[in-house]
């Protein structure tokens, strides 16, 4: 699907850093993830240290799994990895996305690069702002009805430089030509992206459904528009 990878390729315009080599300690609290969510909790267990095993034991893991999964569903990926201390401690904090939420997965090391803690947080959905919903849906509205220079009102100058008029039309001409034709906005969220607050429009085309993704600075200025397939389907 050549002209999906396009619009993927196209419908980003965050200013994005590059790309960090994972440390040692990411990777091992990555792989204790990837073990937990796969349920072998033998393996998740690997990297603990003498005084963790004791009391988080595969079955303890297993029962934590089962919470999580009534809780926040299917998991889907890591979105972000931050290494920080916790109680002196270095420590990593993975924001875990599920399929009904994210979770803050933070793993402690001892000094010697073993496990020593493990905290699973799932991470409250924030109410919805109806300002930002307001302004996004206007934004849509815009958006669908061709009404570009109206659509990036809202953005903050870096935005208007990186989406003009002419690119959201090619970009509406590319998601009528993958997804069909516009039918409802079928679900709305809030979340908080690093610093920004993101308003997610579920949209229903006679394809698919589509993410529309609306991301708001400190001074409630568009930052970052993303259209892409919805990534729940």
């Amino acid at each position: 699907m050549k002209i999906v990878a396009s619009l993927l390729l196209t419908t980003l315009f965050a200013v994005s850093p590059k790309p960090q080599l994972q440390s040692p300690i990411e990777s091992t609290a990555r792989a204790m993830l990837t073990s937990f969510v796969s349920g072998r909790f033998e393996a998740a267990t690997h990297d603990f240290n003498d005084e963790l095993r004791p009391m988080v034991t595969p079955s303890v893991l297993a029962a934590v799994k089962a919470q999580l999964d009534q809780q926040v569903g299917l998991f889907y990926m890591v979105k972000e990895a931050h290494q920080r201390t916790q109680d002196g401690f270095r420590a990593i904090e993975l924001i875990a996305k599920f399929e009904k939420g994210s979770v803050s997965v933070v793993v402690v090391f001892d000094p010697f690069d073993r496990i020593g803690a493990v905290h699973f947080n799932p991470i409250l959905v924030p109410a919805i702002d109806p300002a930002l919903e307001a302004v996004a849906r206007a934004i849509l509205a815009n958006f669908m009805a061709g009404r570009y220079d109206d659509a990036a009102k809202p953005f903050n100058a870096e935005m208007r430089e990186q989406l003009s008029p002419a690119s959201m039309a090619k970009l509406a001409a590319s998601v009528a030509e993958v997804f069909g034709t516009f039918r409802s906005v079928t679900a709305v969220h809030q979340r908080m992206e690093k610093s920004n607050r993101v308003i997610d429009l579920t949209l229903s085309y006679t394809k698919g459904n589509v993410a529309f993704q609306v991301a708001f600075d400190s001074h409630d200025l568009v930052t970052a528009l993303q259209v892409a397939p919805d990534s729940r389907q």
